[in-house]
């Protein structure tokens, strides 16, 4: 019975090194992060029994299998690409291991250009190990961390901007004022008059006419009868009145020395 036991428990302890236990757990996680900024996270890869290389991942998501993020490689480069080809990221070698497990830093980062990131908010982080064949991943586990940074502006629609419509700016040529045609003066020359100057002591055929040809003496004799009739006339009545005025006189004197 004895010797049944001892066997069966050596049996146990020769196979248990053939099933690999493996484990990945991540310490020094930030709260808070800025969207841009990159971070060091410190991980330990439990390997026991691994026989091949390991590829390390630090991904970010708000919920499912949709991951993103950057990881650096070993070489410094930043790498996200999808789980099936794995072996672009961390590499620690089969060498790599001491006693079954490695420890080191994994520097990670938000892919802030991702279709999978929404802007600032709380998001879960996790580290994977793939084996060399990129099948399906070992995760650490879960921690929420909060991304901050300026807020994505939504990309307005573009707004047609209607065709102005052109103004005609054509300036009229401006139509010269018409001067206005003045017409000659029609200066009007006063015909010379004749002017007849009568002398009195000759006679009517001695009369001499200014600007005029000779005239009958029948016509000078009329003209000067014309002009000489009313001097006559007046010449009359003031006659008529100094006699009568004398008479008056005369009578007034006469009655003043009879009736002394």
């Amino acid at each position: 019975m004895c010797s049944k036991v001892v066997v069966l428990l050596s049996f146990f302890i020769i196979i248990s090194p053939v099933f690999a236990a493996t484990s990945v757990s991540v310490t020094n996680i930030p709260s808070s992060i800025d969207q841009s900024q990159e971070f060091e996270v410190d991980t330990l890869l439990m390997c026991t029994g691994c026989t091949g290389d390991s590829y390390l991942r630090g991904v970010f998501y708000p919920s499912g299998t949709s991951y993103f993020g950057y990881t650096q490689d070993n070489a410094g480069k930043w790498v996200n690409v999808a789980g099936g080809s794995c072996t672009q990221y961390f590499k620690v070698a089969t060498a790599d291991l001491q006693e079954g497990s490695w420890s080191g830093k994994l520097k990670v980062k938000v892919d802030a250009e991702s279709s999978l990131f929404s802007g600032p908010g709380d998001y879960v982080f996790k580290i994977g190990r793939y084996t060399t064949s990129c099948g399906s991943p070992v995760w650490s586990g879960e921690t929420t961390i909060t991304v901050t940074g300026p807020t994505p502006t939504p990309t307005a629609a573009p707004t047609s901007t209607p065709t102005p419509t052109p103004v005609n700016t054509h300036t009229p040529t401006p139509t010269p004022a018409k001067t206005p045609t003045l017409s000659p003066t029609k200066i009007v020359t006063p015909t010379p008059r004749a002017t007849t100057v009568v002398i009195p002591d000759s006679t009517p055929t001695e009369m001499q006419v200014l600007g005029a040809t000779d005239i009958p003496a029948t016509e000078s004799t009329a003209v000067q009868k014309k002009q000489l009739n009313p001097m006559i006339i007046s010449s009359t009545l003031i006659g008529l009145g100094l006699g009568i005025l004398s008479l008056v006189l005369v009578w007034q004197k006469r009655n003043a020395i009879l009736n002394k």
